[in-house]
């Protein structure tokens, strides 16, 4: 005959195991993590030693640092970037020119910098002028593929065959020294200090038109991003701008080197 206090036993066990197979199977889901995809556009974003370095993934570090986020970061070319986020619900694209064009495609926080889209050419190209409707040569204008500038080129008046579109900012920057570009459109600074990570002499660099002044750059999110990141990075970046140190951060990354000039 067994005992009473066996079956209890066995029972408080029993109970027990279900119990905890109940609640094993509800344990939460691993926390949620947003990937970040950028180019190589300092002092911005850009790689070096296989570090993510820059004024935005500074951002990034201290959001994370703030509020828990797991941020993962991945740089890339631009066109390849924008195709990539466009397929991942839970992804933010750095640094992007915020457009009336890009305005509904999606959620935005920020901005970083004014970030003015201009035209530029080498002081020694004299010679050039900014008239799209030029009877001249033929010139080749760079531009970024998937950069807003090659847009903005085309509503200046500027036809295709004059613009040509690289994979990279750098690469276009690299086309304009050795003199196989005339032109280059998109933005000053990082223009700058690629030309001078490039070895060449960023005082060349010249701005004669701007495309489009101070529409700002920003992070832009996925629209189906999952609402507790999106909230998550909000906070971190308003505290970050409520604190002044986005303004110091600015100062410490924008600072202009002496280097460029109109």
């Amino acid at each position: 005959m067994r005992s009473s206090s066996g079956l209890k036993g066995r029972a408080v066990a029993w109970g027990l195991s279900l119990l905890l197979g109940v609640s094993l199977g509800q344990a939460p889901a691993s926390a949620l993590e947003l990937t970040g995809y950028s180019e190589d556009l300092p002092p911005f974003a850009y790689l070096e030693n296989g570090e993510h370095r820059g004024l935005a993934n500074e951002l990034m570090d201290r959001i994370s640092q703030r509020t828990g986020l797991a941020i993962k970061r991945l740089n890339m070319p631009w066109a390849r970037s924008l195709r990539d986020a466009a397929n991942d619900p839970n992804s933010v694209l750095y640094i992007t020119v915020r457009t009336p064009e890009r305005e509904p495609q999606y959620l935005w926080i920020g901005p970083v910098d004014a970030c003015d889209v201009v035209l530029m050419k080498l002081r020694r190209r004299a010679d050039l002028k900014f008239d799209p409707q030029h009877s001249g040569p033929p010139i080749q204008i760079g531009a970024s593929r998937g950069a807003p500038a090659v847009q903005m080129l085309r509503d200046a008046g500027v036809v295709d065959a004059d613009i040509y579109q690289t994979p990279r900012s750098e690469i276009s920057v690299r086309m304009l020294y050795a003199d196989r570009l005339d032109m280059l459109a998109g933005l000053q600074l990082p223009s700058a200090f690629t030309a001078q990570r490039n070895g060449f002499d960023p005082a060349e660099l010249q701005v004669i038109h701007v495309l489009k002044p101070g529409l700002g750059c920003y992070f832009a999110f996925n629209p189906k991003v999952d609402p507790q990141l999106l909230a998550q990075f909000r906070k971190g970046f308003e505290e970050i701008r409520s604190s002044g140190e986005l303004q110091m951060l600015r100062e410490m990354y924008l600072r202009n080197p002496g280097l460029v000039h109109r």
